[in-house]
């Protein structure tokens, strides 16, 4: 689940892209395609030509299975390969971070100096802002963070389905950059599926991930009435101008 999520994340950088009604379907449907198939050919390679138990199955084995198949070159080489792909990940989740504070901050769920961009039309303080977030949980145990962040991201999921649904009832009139070709009922059956396996994940999580998760959520509330209250209002839709977000 969490190396195949995040695709939703690419939304936050479509007021950068050119005719995203038609780069991002198009991009979204490749990249799919081969993020599924770098995982699956790999591990398919990986199971079928060695010998190997699941308990052999830590971190890094990948690289010792390499070695073992190709010889030390290939098992460099996806070591590598991986430490590339980590840095990529990163910037993108970086970047993808920034510009949703950047967009909160812009509708006032967060302080207006998190809106700034800098002469190259990054935000600067979103990118900051992330990246010490990113620091401050790296001191974690890998395995309890990816379930964090799972269970954290399922929640966001299913209120993005939820908001999905929602706007093509109550505001079917909004100009889209790209419109799913299915009727309100299509949609609701095309995400059905992937929200009873998102309720499967979060049913596996651990106790300590639902008080992280609670933590998380009372901390959220309580600086957003803090800064609610110190801006003199609160967000609310009506506050949401349309004719500024039309695409």
């Amino acid at each position: 689940f969490w190396n195949l999520n995040s695709f939703d994340s690419a939304a936050n950088f479509a007021g950068e892209a050119r005719d995203p009604g038609k780069t991002f379907p198009r991009g979204m449907f490749y990249s799919v395609i081969l993020v599924a198939v770098a995982y699956f050919i790999p591990l398919l390679i990986a199971i079928g030509a060695t010998e190997s138990s699941q308990s052999e199955w830590v971190d890094g084995y990948l690289a010792v299975v390499a070695a073992e198949i190709g010889g030390r070159w290939l098992g460099t080489w996806t070591v590598f390969a991986s430490g590339i792909s980590n840095l990529a990940l990163f910037q993108a989740e970086m970047s993808s971070d920034a510009f949703g504070i950047m967009g909160m901050a812009e509708r006032g769920m967060l302080p207006k100096i998190l809106a700034t961009k800098s002469r190259h039309g990054t935000p600067t303080y979103g990118i900051l802002l992330g990246t010490f977030v990113i620091v401050v949980m790296s001191v974690a145990d890998f395995s309890n963070l990816v379930e964090m962040l799972n269970f954290t991201y399922s929640i966001s999921l299913l209120m993005e389905y939820a908001a999905f649904i929602k706007l093509r009832i109550a505001r079917e009139d909004v100009v889209r950059p790209y419109r799913v070709p299915l009727n309100t009922v299509g949609c609701v059956a095309l995400v059905l599926p992937s929200c009873f396996f998102t309720i499967f994940v979060m049913l596996l999580a651990s106790f300590m991930t639902y008080v992280y998760f609670a933590v998380s959520i009372l901390l959220g509330m309580c600086l957003y009435v803090a800064h609610s209250r110190c801006l003199g209002h609160s967000f609310s839709p009506s506050r949401f101008d349309r004719r500024r977000y039309k695409f």
